[in-house]
Formats: structure tokens, sequence, C-alpha cells
């Protein structure tokens, strides 16, 4: 009973907040993602879902008896960095630079095994820090897929008192009511990379967040191979082309179906060769979709912000 109260006061001060939010954003004109010829969206949205997450954390924070203020300064870093991406759009180069500020304050707490030499895994636990913040930024380009995936993480990483303010935000999201935001990317990346219930090896920990992995990897691979700018956006990412083939919903579907099978994959010992081999199956029918459907500009689905440099 203790619980069902918790969750129940946690939906409702969730919607509460979103909405006071949604409408201090419209009313004053800010933290709003206007519509452009590259958004589905035909009204301003307001960015709200990351401030609307920061809050319920801090709230949740403030019950603890100890908090390590070293060991949370990152969570605070880069839900600013992402809002002040919201606000004023930072250049890839300035992101990355602040991430890179940000990592080196989260291997002080936290660190991911792959190699014996504990240098060297410092500097990859820092790259994948950094790739990870903006993998989770990259698949926030169609309403309900950044949250879906977020609740389903924190479902088997048993984190359920996220879900409440998740629930909320997810159904805000996929009825265009607000947008996650960067902030909302970066702190939902930050909070999953911490949890004590993510593998920390390496490997693992990489098939685990397999499906965003997946996506920012096979960008940079495409644009490589099509000879583009590693960094300059485009509509070709596989969630883009999903919801032009199958639509919307069954693209979700689609996507969730991969997370929970790509975590399932992660506590095996061969699950990294598994995850390789079909990645490279599914870039490769990625490939050839764009190929045949070179003139594709969007989706059937209602993009979030496509604004993203990878």
């Amino acid at each position: 009973m203790h619980y069902m109260n918790h969750y129940a006061l946690g939906i409702i001060f969730s919607v509460l907040l979103s909405s006071f939010l949604v409408a201090c954003c419209k009313k004053f004109g800010i933290l709003l993602d206007h519509p452009s010829e590259r958004k589905e969206h035909r009204e301003p949205v307001p960015l709200v879902g990351g401030v609307v997450l920061f809050i319920y954390t801090l709230y949740l924070k403030s019950n603890q008896q100890f908090t390590d203020i070293k060991k949370e300064l990152p969570l605070y870093i880069v839900f600013i960095i992402g809002l002040i991406d919201d606000l004023v759009e930072l250049r890839y180069y300035t992101k990355l630079l602040l991430q890179f500020f940000a990592g080196l304050f989260f291997i002080n707490s936290y660190n991911f095994v792959f190699t014996n030499n504990m240098k060297l895994d410092v500097v990859l636990t820092l790259i994948f820090f950094i790739t990870l913040l903006n993998a989770f930024n990259l698949v926030d380009g169609i309403n309900g897929l950044l949250v879906g995936l977020a609740i389903i993480y924190f479902t088997f990483t048993q984190n359920y008192v996220y879900l409440p303010v998740l629930f909320v935000l997810f159904l805000f999201n996929v009825f265009n009511k607000l947008f996650m935001g960067d902030s909302g990317a970066f702190l939902i990346a930050y909070l999953l990379i911490s949890d004590e219930q993510v593998p920390r090896e390496l490997t693992k920990a990489l098939v685990f967040f397999g499906y965003p992995m997946y996506e920012i990897a096979s960008s940079f691979l495409r644009r490589l191979l099509l000879k583009k700018n590693p960094f300059k956006p485009d509509r070709f990412h596989l969630h883009h082309l999903g919801t032009k083939v199958f639509g919307n919903t069954f693209f979700l579907i689609l996507a969730y179906s991969l997370v929970i099978g790509f975590v399932l994959l992660s506590t095996k010992e061969f699950g990294l060769f598994v995850y390789i081999g079909l990645s490279l199956l599914i870039f490769f029918f990625q490939l050839i979709i764009i190929k045949n459907n070179s003139s594709i500009n969007g989706s059937n689905g209602v993009p979030e912000r496509d604004k993203s440099n990878f």
C-alpha cells in the first residue's frame, strides 16, 4: 500500500508539474521548439520534459539521508548542458567539450571495466559516457521512443521510483504536449549509466544499451561511407527509416522489442558477438532502404526535434 501511495503521488505531482511548466512556456514564449520545414509539428512545443524529470529527481534525492555532492555533481552538469542547448542550441564541439568536463567528474565516482589496465579503463569509461549521452539524445527523434526506452531500462534495473514521472512524460510526449529536449535525453542517459544495476563490464554495458549505441555508431559509419560530415544531422536514422517503412506505432513496438532483447542478451557471455552480428545485419538493410529511397525526407512518425548533431 505504501508503494501504491508513492506511485499515485508521483503521478499526480508529475501531471501537475508538467501542466504548469507547459503553460508557463507557452505564456512567456521560452523553452519552445518552433516548427520548421524539417519538423512535423505545426505549433511550438515546450521542451520541458527534462525539467520535469530533473525536479522529480531532486525530490527523490531530498529524501535520501546522505548525498555525496561530489558524486552527484555530473547530474547537475549534464542537465545544465542540455538546458542551455535547448535554449540557445550549442555547437556540437561546445557540447562535446562540456560533456568531457562532466565526464571527468563522472569517472571519479564510476568506472567500467574492459581491460586489466586501470588508466585505459578510465579513458574508455569517459568515451562511453560521452557517447551514451549523445546516443540517447539522438534517439529522441520520434515521440515515445526516448521515454519508452527509459521506462524499459528503469524497469530492468528495478529502479521503479522513476516510473511514475516517466509514464506521465510518455503520455504528454506521444500526444505532442511536450518534448523531452536535450536536457531530458542527457538526464535519462546519466541516471541510467550511474545506476548500480547497469552492468559495469564495458562489453556487457555496450550490449545493454545496444539500441541507442547502434543508432549513434551506425550514423557515424553511414555518413562516412556516404562521404558526408559525420556531425551533420540527417533523417536516415533507423527510427526515421523505421517509421517511414513500418509506421510510427509498429516501429516503436519493434524498437522496444530490440531494447528488451539487447538487455537480455547482455547477460550472456556470447552477447557481444550476437549483438555485433545483428547490428551489421540491421545496418545492411538500413543502407539498402536508403539506396532505394534516396528521396526520403521525413517519416510517418512525429519527430521530436531532429536537430541532433549526431
